[in-house]
């Protein structure tokens, strides 16, 4: 035995000796702890391994013989390379040296700016009624219906009629220029007072248009010559334009009036996708505040079984049952579970703020300070619907497909009016117009028959002194007598 175990050591002390300064390094680095091989110098041959042939210096072991199990080889480079430790990774300053937070109580379980003793029930059909009748984007889409309606009977406007009037007096002198236009001073003057009416507007059907025009006029003049003063002359028009290529179809008018009744119909769908977005909130935050509230309870319950199982664990290490470190990891999951409830509660506050933001009139309300009560039963039986029956109702009630169905329609009303913009214009246009005349006969003598008057008189006292015949008497007054009058003959 004793030479078994010299012949060992020269062996080992040439393998030191040949490797050099690598054996040394390699014998700084860790190893695992080989199992204890027997002293039997049989047992230090080398196993061969697979595809290695049998030759002296790997002679095939004997049966019976233990074989070492062999040694996998260390990583190239890690026996020379030395590992960095942790504090010459990264210089970490030194911050706050010297403070130990104190062993202060947890705070109060409470919600700023809400009572918690002042609970409000709530069910989930007054929160959705108080969201529609509060809710600001309902307010917006609401009036944005009642713009789309004003807009349409806007645009219906374009068919009333219209009527306008005018009237004015004008004052004119006038030099003479003519012995059929004299005046006093040489000069004549003129004044009248005018007015006009007119009634005008589009027809809805076929692009027509119609006017009316009516005018009446009281004049007065210093001529010798004129007959009638005052005078009322008075006149109406009627005319009908009638498009028959660009405009018989459509026209900018009903162009509008179309587009004004999709766009009611779309802020409709509007209204309506707003309301279901605001009910689909107002149901999720509702039922959000009930798992908020249900998860403050499950929290509470598993902070007070945590502190039962830690004075569980205290007895048993005081009866030496269990070892110490069992009540420190206790009161570490008890203050976890503390913790979580904080977390619960904080939870709660985001779930009932978003809840009050949906159903509260404004930011004064007194559902602020109040504490939300849900009172609806849970039910967790879900609806019963086939999936054809749900595709079928969404195709015909979302608003979205509405929405784009308007939309196309809407562009199908421009193109027809720009299309028929490319055609020519011809128009068909019908008018009828009267005119009247009345006044006041001038008295006095004729300018025009005035010498002619004395001629023929003097020629008729001839006539009588000789026992003639007069001459017939002559008509001065050649003016009919329909027009003798004021506005009304005319």
């Amino acid at each position: 035995m004793s030479q078994s175990i010299l012949k060992s050591l020269n062996i080992l002390l040439g393998l030191v000796l040949a490797l050099g300064p690598v054996a040394l390094v390699r014998a700084q680095t860790p190893v695992q702890p080989a199992p204890a091989q027997p002293s039997n110098p049989a047992t230090q041959q080398s196993v061969p391994q697979p595809g290695n042939p049998v030759t002296p210096n790997n002679p095939q072991p004997s049966p019976g013989q233990q074989i070492s199990p062999v040694q996998n080889p260390p990583a190239p480079g890690k026996e020379s390379v030395p590992s960095q430790s942790p504090d010459q990774l990264l210089n970490v300053p030194d911050i706050a040296p010297g403070y130990k937070a104190g062993n202060t109580p947890l705070p109060q379980l409470g919600r700023v700016g809400v009572d918690m003793s002042d609970e409000r029930p709530l069910s989930l059909r007054e929160a959705i009624e108080l969201a529609l009748a509060n809710n600001k984007d309902i307010e917006v889409s609401r009036q944005n219906v009642k713009m789309a309606e004003f807009d349409l009977t806007g645009a219906r406007g374009a068919y009333d009629p219209k009527f306008s009037s005018l009237s004015y007096y004008e004052r004119t002198t006038t030099p003479s220029s003519s012995f059929l236009s004299s005046g006093p001073n040489g000069a004549t003057t003129q004044s009248d007072i005018t007015g006009t009416t007119r009634v005008e507007g589009l027809s809805p059907k076929l692009g027509g248009n119609y006017r009316f025009d009516f005018s009446a006029v009281r004049a007065t003049t210093d001529n010798a010559f004129t007959a009638l003063n005052p005078t009322f002359p008075t006149a109406f028009t009627f005319s009908y334009t009638q498009p028959l290529v660009r405009g018989l179809r459509i026209d900018q008018p009903r162009r509008q009036t179309e587009i004004a009744k999709k766009n009611l119909s779309l802020t409709d769908a509007q209204f309506r996708q707003r309301a279901i977005e605001t009910i689909t909130n107002v149901q999720r935050a509702y039922w959000d505040l009930v798992f908020a509230l249900r998860n403050l309870q499950i929290q509470q319950e598993a902070v007070r079984d945590a502190r039962t199982q830690l004075e569980h664990n205290k007895r048993l290490v005081a009866e030496g049952m269990l070892a110490p470190i069992d009540v420190v990891a206790a009161e570490a999951q008890v203050s976890s579970f503390e913790q979580t409830v904080y977390s619960a509660l904080e939870d709660i506050s985001r779930a009932e703020n978003y809840l009050k933001g949906l159903i509260a009139e404004s930011r004064q309300a007194k559902i602020w300070q109040q504490s939300l009560l849900p009172i609806d039963p849970v039910d967790l039986q879900p609806p019963s619907i086939a999936l054809e029956d749900a595709m079928t109702t969404a195709l015909q009630n979302r608003p979205e497909i509405q929405l784009s169905t308007v939309n196309k329609e809407i562009n199908q009303i421009d193109q027809k009016f720009f299309r028929d913009q490319t055609k020519p214009q011809v128009d068909l246009i019908g008018s009828y117009g009267a005119s009247g005349l009345a006044g006041t006969v001038v008295p006095g003598i004729n300018p025009l028959t005035a010498s002619s008057l004395l001629l023929a008189q003097r020629v008729n006292d001839l006539s009588t002194l000789n026992g003639l015949q007069p001459l017939p008497p002559t008509v001065t007054n050649p003016i009919s007598p329909n027009i003798i009058g004021g506005l009304g003959p005319t």
